[in-house]
């Protein structure tokens, strides 16, 4: 399925951002899903509840994708491709805990810009789960910050879930003259049963970011082209766990860049998906996108934050650039099920807010 970009909404401009990465670092063990000190053990009830809850799909995960030509083990890079050398890992906070700090921290310091100051809408990205079985973190935001409407979760798109969220933001102020502010927090933790590693093609880390999109905003980062693909089930056809279409990625970047008239080449920053750092560098490549201008990070660091990478690149990015109005940044990212999905950002007025 395609999802046709939404030319003509309201000019949805990202006027703040935030991020949270845990401090903790913990290096891979090759081929181990987990690192040792994240091998905890199952005693107490709700680790046994988790246990019990996720079985079914653990069993599904290692037993019901047979082997084929897309899967990430089957790349033509070795297993240290990625270039990620260690893993965030959050040891104190549940995830909903690092969704609401980094929410109150963008919060905080976005109050200059008008009508910061009331939330309308809350979108929350998450990939994996929230410990407490019992508790939402969309729930928890909408009733901890005490506004907006009533929130909702995008999820199970991995990496593409914060440009989604982009696009419905933009796509509820196209629709609703009474939503001019949106809060999107996307945010990541994993803890067992489920493995940190996908294969050769990556290994997740921790970490929370959160960005304020608004229409009509004098200063910030203007949303000039954004494309979302998910690919379509065709019947018959089996795909192993993880796979990534770079042949649909590329073409998710070319039209997005065709969307708002600019050549690759005109484009100042590029933040690609911090999943594999092979990956990065070919898709760039492929789009006759300079080596200079791809953004690569601090992945091998922290690993891929999944939801909250996208978000959390361009929070560091912007805590060390100073933008000219006119300037691009172009955000690409990934799902293992073969998402894709693109975002080009213009700047325009005067300073970023930086948190």
């Amino acid at each position: 399925m395609s999802a046709a970009p939404d030319t003509d909404a309201p000019d949805a401009c990202i006027v703040a951002t935030a991020s949270y990465i845990p401090v903790s670092r913990v290096p891979l063990i090759a081929l181990s899903g987990h690192a040792p000190e994240l091998l905890e053990q199952m005693a107490d009830a709700r680790e046994a509840l988790m246990q019990s809850v996720y079985a079914d799909t653990i069993h599904w995960r290692q037993t019901e994708y047979p082997a084929g030509p897309a899967d990430a083990d089957d790349l033509a890079t070795p297993p240290d491709a990625s270039g990620i050398l260690t893993v965030a890992v959050e040891r104190e906070l549940m995830l909903s805990d690092m969704a609401l700090h980094v929410a109150r921290r963008l919060l905080a310091t976005a109050g200059h810009h008008a009508g910061a100051d009331t939330i309308d809408q809350i979108i929350v990205c998450q990939g994996s789960f929230e410990h407490d079985l019992t508790l939402s973190c969309a729930c928890r935001l909408h009733c901890e910050l005490g506004q907006g409407k009533a929130p909702f979760a995008l999820g199970q798109l991995q990496g593409v879930s914060f440009v989604m969220a982009l696009k419905v933001a933009a796509a509820l102020m196209a629709t609703d003259a009474q939503t001019r502010t949106v809060l999107i927090v996307a945010a990541e933790r994993w803890r067992p049963p489920f493995q940190r590693t996908i294969g050769a093609l990556t290994a997740l880390g921790d970490g929370a970011a959160a960005v304020l999109v608004q229409t009509g905003a004098e200063t910030g980062w203007s949303v000039r082209g954004l494309t979302v693909r998910t690919p379509a089930v065709s019947p018959g056809v089996e795909r192993r766990l993880a796979w990534i279409d770079t042949a649909t990625l590329t073409g998710v970047i070319d039209e997005t860049c065709l969307q708002a008239g600019v050549s690759p080449a005109a484009i100042d920053w590029v933040l690609p998906a911090h999943l594999n750092r092979t990956l990065a560098r070919d898709i760039s490549a492929q789009c006759g996108i300079s080596s200079a201008r791809t953004v690569l990070g601090d992945a091998s660091s922290t690993g891929y934050l999944c939801a909250a990478d996208t978000p959390a690149n361009l929070d560091r990015l912007l805590r060390g650039i100073r933008p000219h109005p006119g300037q691009y940044i172009l955000a690409w990212s990934a799902g293992f099920q073969g998402q894709a999905a693109c975002v080009l950002l213009q700047f325009r007025g005067g300073e970023h807010v930086r948190t």
